[in-house]
């Protein structure tokens, strides 16, 4: 069944809209108009400045490579909202884009600035809060999302 809706002429002689149509329309443009302002007020939080305090700090360890059954040394440094990460076995290093960062666990994209022929470049890391001192880090290929590396770090300060 469908309903036809017919208005009637009410306020002034240069508008056809009811004044309670045009309350509700008008309404709706405020309402739109202050989403609008407190978006553009709002403070925009760019990614790198997205902090995990239990990550800062120095963090050294071991990293596993699945697939070679090799082993690599690893050392994350935390400082300013930067992440640096370096594989002195490996020969290259680079820095650790936040994409997520919570509580316990943070999500990165690694770019490697140095190097780039020993590692790969643009993996996923997913870092977790293991102890205070103590954290797991799991890499995954891009747009892959079997796990690929892993290591232990250990907080050095």
């Amino acid at each position: 069944m469908t309903r036809a809706w017919t208005f009637v002429r009410v306020g002034d002689q240069n508008n056809p809209m009811p004044p309670r149509t045009r309350r509700k329309k008008t309404g709706t443009l405020r309402l739109a108009a202050l989403f609008m302002l407190l978006l553009c007020a709002a403070p925009s939080v760019h990614p790198q400045a997205r902090r995990a305090p239990w990550l800062n700090g120095s963090w050294e360890g071991t990293g596993y490579q699945m697939d070679t059954d090799s082993t690599w040394t690893m050392r994350l440094t935390i400082s300013r909202g930067g992440y640096s990460i370096e594989y002195p076995s490996l020969n290259c290093g680079g820095r650790w884009r936040p994409v997520r960062v919570g509580a316990r666990l943070a999500r990165f994209r690694e770019e490697i600035t140095s190097g780039l022929d020993a590692c790969v470049n643009r993996s996923t890391v997913i870092v977790q809060r293991l102890t205070s001192q103590q954290i797991a880090v799991r890499f995954y290929n891009r747009g892959d999302n079997k796990v690929t590396s892993s290591a232990i770090l250990n907080r050095k300060r």
